[in-house]
């Protein structure tokens, strides 16, 4: 006979195996796991094999990486690929690191999950699609500025994240897709902030993909002026209040916006201007939990523990690492989240504001 308990309902036999069954949730709890909690469907995904068919169709002369001295054009870029260059070595910023990780995403067959980054962050193709839609609308979303077209600046991408940061692999091939420069500053120069504004300036880069604490590097260097950069795409955590202000006393033309990141999903998890109040929303095909300690939705302006899912969320790591952190989803059948070890709160209309790292 099956028995009904404050939980729910048990098995009929003793050893059968309960179904996952959902907490029960007021009105207000539901609101915010419905309408807050997870970003709109993905849009314009292009497969992985269109993707690179449409870098191939980039004039061979243009410049596709820069690294120090390195320069590799189109054409180089794809002839190594056709050729099979061996993988380089784990954390190695160099051409054939570019070539590894766009090898590793082009090679990849059917189901099979794709090793990125340092800690083999693992994530199958229909992932990496949505993964690389997102930084592509990323790069797209810059202010209307009317240029002549003999005059229209190039798309430079200047990607100052660590070379073992999986988001690297997503950006190249959005990049690569578009047709746009890739610059990788080498490790002196990412630890340098007056030699990443000169690498920026020199080679005119119009995007800027970091850690939210550049601007505030650069700021601190003498009268650091970078007009030519139209997209700031700060990630992290949280930021501090002044970014705002010392991204715009940099570049002030530039969009600016701020992504919160964890490590087991590629790329942002949720998104939102640079403004006073640090409020993000998440991105589309994305879902932000924040759960009390029995993992029930916390009321809007109650702190608790973040947990993100969605298509991008990683299948694990490849060295194992970590497994504890992912759950199963207690709102969604066969769904998976990550306890990330952040804690947030929802704010009015469905805004999140993260409050840092507990774990």
């Amino acid at each position: 006979m099956s028995v009904m308990t404050g939980t729910g309902l048990l098995a009929e036999r003793p050893g059968a195996t309960a179904p996952r069954l959902q907490p029960i949730l007021t009105s207000e709890q539901r609101r915010v796991l419905d309408e807050w909690s997870t970003g709109v469907d993905p849009c314009d995904l292009i497969g992985l094999t269109t993707l690179f068919r449409h870098g191939r169709a980039v004039p061979s002369s243009r410049i596709a990486f820069r690294c120090g001295r390195e320069v590799l054009t189109y054409g180089e870029l794809f002839d190594m690929l056709d050729r099979g260059e061996p993988p380089s070595r784990s954390g190695e910023t160099s051409s054939a690191g570019v070539i590894s990780q766009l090898a590793a995403m082009r090679n990849a067959i059917g189901d099979a999950a794709v090793p990125l980054g340092a800690r083999g962050l693992l994530l199958g193709l229909d992932a990496l699609a949505v993964a690389v839609a997102d930084r592509r609308c990323v790069a797209a979303d810059r202010k209307l500025r009317r240029f002549d077209p003999a005059l229209r600046p190039r798309d430079v991408r200047l990607i100052a994240l660590p070379w073992g940061d999986p988001q690297v692999a997503a950006d190249l091939l959005a990049a690569v897709a578009h047709g746009a420069t890739v610059v990788m500053p080498t490790v002196a120069q990412r630890g340098d902030a007056a030699a990443l504004g000169e690498l920026i300036a020199t080679h005119a880069a119009t995007q800027v993909i970091s850690d939210a604490g550049l601007p505030l590097r650069l700021a601190a260097t003498d009268g650091v002026r970078l007009d030519s950069v139209q997209r700031w795409d700060l990630a992290g955590t949280v930021w501090a209040e002044t970014l705002p202000e010392l991204v715009r006393s940099v570049s002030p033309d530039a969009v600016s916006t701020f992504a919160y990141r964890s490590p087991a999903y590629l790329g942002a998890v949720a998104r939102g201007p640079l403004v006073s109040g640090g409020w993000v929303r998440p991105v589309p095909g994305a879902k932000v939990l924040v759960l009390d300690a029995a993992r029930r939705p916390v009321l809007p302006g109650v702190a608790g523990d973040v947990y993100v899912g969605g298509r991008v969320l990683a299948d694990g790591f490849a060295d194992g690492a970590d497994e504890e952190r992912f759950v199963a989803d207690p709102f969604e059948p066969q769904g998976r989240l990550y306890r990330t070890g952040d804690r947030a709160r929802w704010v009015q209309g469905g805004r999140l504001v993260v409050e840092g790292r507990q774990s």
